[in-house]
């Protein structure tokens, strides 16, 4: 997004969540720590969640052989490959201490090299409770932003389908440009807003196919995108000649999105307090490093795959918890605007038809005209709604609003 001209006496233009982004992330390289190869992965493979259950999805999410293709795709998961450095490095830890305690007891090491220290396993009996509170609250914490940002984006697509409906109800039959003028900026406003919340978007190809190129460059030059399409939205029922309690109960709904888009950027630029994902991280790697020490007494050697094990199952929980904290990377966000694209588009191409049905049930309505064309099954065509044949808004409809 542009960064746009300096407006009503600001000083500098408002700190955009690109910007705030890219000072985490450098903040991050102050404190040393860079991605490393599997972070790549991780990453790439937030694109691979995104997505809607079906019929047969969720028929496949309830199957008894879940079991089975989960164990299959271990290697593939992109939680395993996260924690996969971790885990080694428990496991090479452990390996090494059963190592030195085997070699000890065969007298095999010097006689200056002491034995390795055995702990009782009584303090990580007591500590594995505090460690299960915090990764339990660090999950739950995790799923309820995962759940708002779902409930928020969601609230953009129901609300701006409810706004559609008003305007394509009470909007006067004559005035069709207006109806399409409110349903591409909607439409836009949902695309604007998946810009906003991710990087690898580009604003002016998401609204090249809704907007003018006017209007495109107006979005993309604006400070804040989701706000420009909020007041244009504004702006063309302010001016469609509505009555003024209609306006008011539309001006409600533009509201509602307003606070929608609010939560979504809350979300994106308030995670869970650091500190509290710190502690959960240097704790969890403490008490595991502790490990080794407490199962020598109880298991042998057996207790490196045991060790790795356990790390696998905490880390595994831990990461997932971080994995979902940023939610808006994996959820489909994509398939939610499509989604009001296609209804907005039938609802704007069945307006003119209950307009019709409407005045057709009038005690004084005029025989119905004839549609402007029809297909081969009597049904009007996109066309003769000004809309094109694959369902989206026209250019040449567009162009002329």
């Amino acid at each position: 997004m542009g960064s746009g001209p300096r407006t009503i006496g600001l000083d500098s233009p408002t700190t955009t969540i690109r910007s705030a982004a890219r000072d985490q992330r450098q903040l991050y390289e102050v404190e040393g720590r860079g991605t490393v190869p599997f972070d790549h992965y991780k990453e790439g493979s937030r694109h691979a969640r995104r997505m809607t259950f079906t019929f047969d999805d969720w028929k496949r999410h309830r199957s008894s052989n879940r079991y089975l293709y989960h164990l299959k795709t271990l290697t593939e998961s992109g939680i395993v490959r996260g924690i996969w450095a971790p885990v080694a490095w428990v496991t090479l830890f452990t390996a090494v201490v059963a190592t030195l305690n085997v070699a000890h007891g065969a007298a095999m090491l010097p006689p200056w090299v002491p034995a390795m220290p055995q702990i009782a396993i009584e303090p990580v009996q007591l500590t594995s409770i505090a460690l299960s509170l915090l990764l339990v609250f660090r999950t739950n914490a995790s799923y309820s932003r995962w759940d708002e940002g779902r409930r928020s984006f969601g609230s953009i697509t129901t609300v701006s389908r409810d706004i559609a409906r008003q305007a394509f109800a009470w909007f006067r039959p004559d005035d069709y440009e207006s109806r399409v003028r409110v349903g591409r900026w909607l439409v836009a406003l949902g695309r604007s807003t998946m810009v906003h919340l991710r990087e690898e978007h580009d604003m002016e190809d998401e609204l090249r196919e809704v907007l003018k190129p006017a209007e495109v460059q107006a979005v993309v030059s604006a400070v804040h995108a989701p706000s420009f399409c909020l007041q244009m939205i504004t702006l063309i029922i302010r001016t469609a000649g509505l009555p003024q309690e209609l306006v008011i109960r539309m001006d409600e709904n533009v509201s509602r999105l307003t606070d929608a888009v609010s939560a979504c950027e809350r979300i994106l630029n308030t995670p869970i307090p650091l500190s509290y994902t710190r502690h959960t991280a240097r704790f969890l790697m403490a008490w595991l490093a502790c490990l080794p020490f407490c199962l020598w007494t109880y298991c042998g050697p057996a207790m490196v795959p045991i060790a790795a094990l356990v790390a696998f199952v905490l880390l595994g929980i831990e990461e997932i918890g971080v994995y979902i904290e940023e939610p808006f990377s994996i959820l489909a966000l994509e398939k939610l605007v499509n989604k009001l694209e296609n209804i907005v588009n039938a609802m704007l191409r069945d307006s003119q038809e209950l307009d019709r049905l409407v005045k057709v049930g009038s005690p004084t309505a005029s025989p119905r005209p004839e549609p402007a064309s029809t297909n081969s099954n009597n049904a009007v065509t996109d066309t003769a709604f000004g809309l094109g044949a694959a369902g989206g808004f026209s250019p040449a409809v567009a162009g002329a609003m």
